[in-house]
């Protein structure tokens, strides 16, 4: 009897009852064509209670997705699905919990104790390349990167829509390179990635099917917009790109202001650019942005250039306008874009409308005679000339103002039409509208 007892001493001693799971925890790079969970007990003193099973999809940026509970069976040392297949798959990460109980000495004697063991072991990685976003991204000039989770010995694919040539770099196996024999802006081309050989002989598991974006043009616009008039004397023009420059020093060798005058251009934001001039534009003054575009000059933060050169002109309001309100019979003079005073005028009969527009006093007659179908007129004074016989003057038959009577031209009354003719000077706007 002592003999047994010493026998059992020496053997849970020296031979300790335990649990045991292969692929050992830790392990990569397991074969799911040659392996197996499998799950042993010492020969005595140690038995399994319970085995719990999760599966994650390792991604080619190596985290970890699709974690899922696998639901199997432990049959004759190995833990299979339902169906009895194996569940091993390729890149994966496995983590097996073993529970059972195992035999354990102490003084009092030998007692069960309640263990819990876990494995974490990896399967074979394939190749895969690592995508982001909704496809892979190429500047002009520049080729299109493909990274890949595994150096590769070998790849195959298909570009649709424009010729190219791929390459695996040398230095690096993991990176892929694909080169455009032309470069478009803005476009989509399908890219299928049939298959791919890593350096260890592992294939790709299926295709790969991606879209290659070239960079979106930088886009532009003019404030204030081109063929603007009656812009303020104290107008910052701006550029608004599209997005920001990645090379903003080059601005003053690709930005003109016309005509060139005192100032420096100021970034307002990452995107706006604004020209301050040192003092005020003039009055009735074209002032033209010009900006040079091409691949060569400014560029987007993605990589993008202006298609081509950009002319944008506006013109700042006059010192003094004539506007002519003919719903509501008043003529309105401006100086500086504000209101300084206002008159009742007498505009052409339904009959013989005063023409509606933009037109410039272009003449000065502070006397003459005016005739026409039915009527004749001497002596017609203070005489401001903006369409052909169509004429702003003092109308010396009126006796009321305020309403249509007139046979086309904008009649006032003499003394408001003489100093009307005096404030006037050649090239004053005149706005007429209902």
């Amino acid at each position: 009897m002592a003999v047994l007892i010493i026998a059992v001493v020496l053997l849970v001693v020296v031979f300790p009852p335990r649990l045991t799971v292969t692929p050992a925890d830790g392990a990569i790079e397991v074969d799911p064509e040659t392996s197996y969970i499998e799950i042993s007990t010492s020969k005595w003193g140690a038995s399994v209670t319970g085995v719990e099973v999760e599966s994650a999809f390792v991604a080619p940026d190596g985290s970890r997705t699709n974690e899922t509970i696998i639901n199997g069976k432990l049959e004759q040392g190995r833990y299979l699905l339902k169906d009895g297949s194996n569940p091993l798959e390729s890149d994966s990460e496995y983590s097996v919990t073993v529970h059972g109980t195992v035999k354990k000495f102490s003084l009092s004697g030998i007692s069960t104790e309640n263990v819990t063991e876990t494995y974490t072991f990896t399967t074979i990685t394939t190749p895969m390349p690592i995508l982001k976003g909704d496809g892979v991204f190429v500047r002009y000039n520049e080729e299109a990167l493909i990274q890949w989770n595994v150096p590769l010995a070998e790849v195959q694919y298909k570009l649709d829509g424009i010729g190219s040539t791929l390459r695996i770099d040398q230095d690096d196996p993991t990176r892929t390179y694909i080169a455009l024999e032309g470069f478009e802006q803005g476009k989509e081309y399908p890219l299928t990635i049939a298959g791919a050989t890593s350096v260890n002989g592992r294939e790709l598991q299926q295709p790969a099917n991606i879209k290659l974006v070239t960079a979106p043009a930088l886009g532009v616009t003019v404030e204030p917009a081109d063929g603007v008039t009656g812009a303020s004397t104290e107008t910052r023009p701006a550029l608004v790109f599209s997005e920001p420059v990645s090379n903003p020093e080059l601005i003053s060798s690709v930005v003109t202001v016309t005509p060139q005058v005192e100032g420096n251009f100021q970034w307002i934001e990452p995107n706006r650019l604004e020209f301050v001039p040192a003092q005020s534009w003039g009055h009735l003054q074209d002032v033209t942005i010009s900006l040079s575009g091409g691949p060569s000059m400014l560029r987007g933060v993605s990589g993008g250039f202006i298609e081509g050169d950009i002319i944008s002109t506006f013109t700042t309001a006059p010192y003094k306008m004539i506007e002519v309100d003919i719903s509501e019979q008043t003529l309105t003079i401006y100086e500086n874009g504000v209101a300084v005073d206002s008159f009742l005028c007498s505009t052409g009969l339904s009959s013989t409308a005063t023409p509606l527009g933009d037109y410039t006093i272009y003449a000065k007659l502070s006397k003459t005679d005016m005739r026409g179908d039915g009527y004749f007129a001497p002596d017609v004074p203070w005489v401001l000339v903006f369409k052909g016989d169509y004429t702003i003057h003092g109308n010396y038959w009126a006796t009321a103002f305020g309403r249509r009577s007139s046979h086309g031209c904008v009649g006032l009354p003499v003394s408001t039409a003489e100093y009307l003719y005096e404030w006037t000077p050649i090239g004053t706007p005149v706005n007429i509208h209902e």
